[in-house]
This record gives C-alpha cells, sequence and structure tokens, in this order.
C-alpha cells in the first residue's frame, strides 16, 4: 500500500497555509517601521508581539478542541480569514497602539491558533505513526518559513516601492487570504476506517516507541500526568533563550557589535541587519525540519537533550562575540534549536497522548510556548534597559535551560490503564497490555493470537 495522493496533498496544504500566515515573526520589520510614529512610545513596541504570541497560544487549545470535533478545514477557513482580515485591519490602526494591540495580537494571533491547530493532526493521521516527527517537522517548517516571504515584501514596499506601513499591511492581508483560502479548502482527516500504510524501508521494522501506534487519551486524562506539565514547562523554558534572540536580533546586532555602526564593523552591521530576519526565518524553518525527522529515528527525549546542549553552548559563547557575522552566526544557532523544539514537541505529544484529542492536548501543551514569548523577549529588554547589554539576559536564559534540561532527564512515557483510553485501542505501555498487544499485531499483518 501507498499513502494517497489526498495525504500528500493535505501534507502539502499544510505546509503552504502555515507558510503563508507567518506575519509574526516579521514584527521587527513592524516594529522598526512604527518606532518613527509618534504616537508609539518605546515601551509599546514590543507590546503586540506579545499579546500575539500569548492569544495564539491560549486559544490554541479551543482550536484544537473545535479540530478534533468539527474536523480541520472550517476552522482553518476561519483562521485564515482572521490573519488576513487582522492583517488589513492593523493597517488602518498603526495610529493607534491601542486598537494595534487588538487588531495584530487578538485578532491575528487568535487567526494563527486556529491555522496552526490543524494541518498536523491532519496529516499525521494520513502516514504510518513512524513518521511523526517528518510530518510535524515540515508542516511546522511551512509556518517558520512565513517571514521568508512576508519580511522581504515587507521591506520591498516599504522601501523600495515607497509605501506607507498602512497600505503595506493591507496589501499583506490581501496575499495572505489570496495564499491561505484555498489551501484550508484541501485539509481534511481521512476517512473512517483507514489505516496509513507502513513504511517500504528500515523504519517500518523499527521496535522503537516513536514508531508505534499511540493509544489516546482525553484532555482531562492528559491533565492529570506530570509528563504534561512538564512538556509545557520545557517548551516554555527552552523556548524563552530562542524567543529572546529572534525578537531581539536587530537591537542585539545594534547593540553587541564594537562600536555600533561607526565603527570598523559598520559596513558590515548595515548589509546584515536587513538579512537578519529572513535568514533567522530559513535557519528556523530548516531546524524545525531537522529536529523532527532526527527525533524519529534517534528519539525524543536524545533530541532534546542535543538541542539542549547546543543551545546552553551557544548562548554562553553570544556574551564574546562583537563582530556582527558572529553574532549572527550565534542568532542563527538559536533560532535553528528553536525550531527543532516546535517540530518535536507535537511529536512527543503524540507518542504520549495520542492523535484522537491531539488537538486539545498539543493545545495545552502550547501554553508553554506561549509563555516564552513573554518571558523571552521581556528579560532581553529588561536586562538591556538596566544594563546596556544582553550579557545578563544570556545567563538567565541558560539558568532557565539548565531546569529545562533537568526535566527532560525526569520525562518518561506515561502509561494508562484500558478504561482511559478514548480510541478504543489497547495501549503497549499500560502495565495491563502485554509487550505486543492484538492492535500491533494486526497493524504488523499478522493475526492475533
Amino acid at each position: 500500500m501507498r499513502v494517497p495522493a489526498r495525504g500528500y496533498a493535505v501534507l502539502l496544504a499544510g505546509m503552504l497555509s502555515n507558510f503563508s500566515v507567518g506575519i509574526l515573526y516579521t514584527w521587527s520589520n513592524i516594529r522598526d517601521a512604527l518606532e518613527g510614529y509618534a504616537e508609539w512610545a518605546v515601551y509599546q513596541l514590543t507590546i503586540p508581539f506579545s499579546i500575539g504570541g500569548l492569544t495564539f497560544a491560549l486559544l490554541l487549545i479551543i482550536a484544537g478542541m473545535l479540530q478534533d470535533r468539527h474536523g480541520p478545514r472550517p476552522v482553518m477557513i476561519i483562521g485564515i480569514l482572521m490573519v488576513g482580515g487582522g492583517t488589513i485591519l492593523s493597517g488602518l490602526a498603526t495610529r493607534t497602539p491601542t486598537l494595534f494591540y487588538v487588531t495584530f495580537g487578538v485578532v491575528v494571533g487568535a487567526g494563527l491558533a486556529f491555522v496552526y491547530a490543524c494541518p498536523r493532526p491532519a496529516a499525521m493521521k494520513w502516514f504510518d505513526p513512524s513518521r511523526k516527527g517528518m510530518i510535524n517537522g515540515l508542516v511546522v517548517t511551512g509556518f517558520g518559513l512565513g517571514a521568508l516571504w512576508l519580511a522581504p515584501t515587507q521591506i520591498f514596499m516599504l522601501h523600495t516601492l515607497g509605501y506607507s506601513l498602512e497600505r503595506t499591511l493591507v496589501t499583506l492581508g490581501c496575499l495572505i487570504l489570496a495564499i491561505g483560502l484555498p489551501c484550508a479548502a484541501v485539509i481534511i482527516d481521512p476517512p473512517e476506517g483507514y489505516v496509513p500504510p507502513k513504511p517500504r524501508r528500515g523504519v517500518a521494522k523499527s521496535v522503537h516507541p516513536t514508531a508505534r501506534h499511540a493509544p489516546s487519551v482525553a484532555l482531562r486524562t492528559t491533565l492529570r500526568t506530570p509528563q504534561a506539565w512538564m512538556l509545557l514547562a520545557i517548551y516554555a523554558l527552552f523556548c524563552s533563550a530562542g524567543a529572546m534572540v529572534i525578537g531581539s536580533v536587530g537591537s542585539i546586532l545594534s547593540t553587541q557589535t564594537q562600536a555600533g555602526f561607526n565603527g570598523m564593523y559598520g559596513p558590515a552591521l548595515i548589509a546584515i541587519l536587513p538579512l537578519a530576519v529572513p535568514v533567522l526565518s530559513i535557519t528556523n524553518a530548516i531546524g524545525r525540519t531537522a529536529g523532527g525527522i532526527g527525533s524519529d529515528y534517534l528519539g525524543r527525549r536524545f533530541t532534546y537533550f542535543v538541542m539542549h546542549v547546543v543551545l546552553l553552548i551557544n548562548m554562553f559563547l553570544l556574551q564574546f562575540w562583537t563582530a556582527p557575522t558572529l553574532i549572527l552566526m550565534g542568532a542563527l544557532v538559536a533560532a535553528a534549536c528553536y525550531g527543532a523544539a516546535l517540530a518535536v514537541t507535537p511529536s512527543i505529544v503524540a507518542d504520549f497522548f495520542g492523535l484522537k484529542a491531539y488537538g486539545a492536548n498539543y493545545g495545552f501543551v502550547f501554553y508553554g510556548w506561549g509563555i516564552s514569548l513573554l518571558l523571552g523577549p521581556q528579560i532581553g529588554s529588561s536586562m538591556l534597559a538596566a544594563t546596556g547589554s544582553y550579557i545578563g539576559a544570556y545567563y538567565a536564559a541558560m539558568a532557565l535551560l539548565l531546569v529545562s534540561l533537568l526535566l527532560v532527564f525526569l520525562l518518561r512515557q506515561p502509561r494508562f490503564a484500558p478504561e482511559h483510553l478514548i480510541d478504543g485501542t489497547p495501549n503497549a505501555n499500560s502495565p495491563h497490555q502485554t509487550a505486543e498487544s492484538e492492535f500491533d499485531r494486526f497493524s504488523l499483518g499478522r493475526e492475533p493470537e
């Protein structure tokens, strides 16, 4: 058997729909434009980004529940309309910060939740469980790459065409609708009774937990497990470091480069600044794909461990770099690790808690990501205001990473009694089941004993 063409269409449409709505990751460009508006105080320039991320995270659980109940297509269409419409409305509210908080922070943030909740669970249902990391990595790569077209388009409109920020945002909103709505119409779950075909090559023979079917439990059961809260905490602590760097990369480059624009690195700094956001977007996307695929083969916990060690070393070294090229390299490493977390974490949620209530279960864990958008940028801004540099922020981020690494060491597969399952599938990890359940034998093409 092969995966039907519709399964690949769902995967591709999921990537493109996420690709169309990545405007949150272009906040650095929008912030730079708003900085010249008299109506905006300096402290207000990070608020829409933080509200957008928090709204995104808070509403993902609701969007996930709706997706679980009504299917992905209607939820995604609503989400695309909110992201595109919210961007258009933001273009009409640039002179009123409070209204901009609502249009960009709340409306766009809510739309992102509705779009983000749907493609991954839909696509995972079309493919074998051994491909969970790959599917998650590819779909969220589309979200990370959104800034790759949105950021250069913003710069082109603002600086080459001479568009105002208002006209730029309205145009981008229309483009988001034009790309996202056709993709949303393609996203559907497989028909009732569909069984994903096994891969033909070596991974199909794997007995690694990431390659097994994961029986599903409801959100109320998930919330009773320490693993769900540990995953939320790991998400919050680990992603704070990446969010701090991604959200302030322009400021870090300008502040930390020796002598700034007037020094020997001035020309390099001027050349690098416009490229920082799109280059970080590419690296972020590569990290998502690599993290997802790597975790399928290496295991989620080991991949988590590698990510933590790499990011810890990188955050320590960042304080010593004063050349813009080296600073950018450090930012790229942070973006790659941050991206990997956004592929590995949803995959481990599917490993632990199954797919039937995946939208709600991952929506809860995703609160950790929303917390990171508040924690990381706030650490950076506070340390910069207090000391005039980001060195203190790097050490604070390292402390958070050490706590997160400890939680990774403590993380273990949860066990559920049969009465807690909601999809009628025996749990191979439950103490009430044998090592190879009847479902496993059936999936492998063998008759139950």
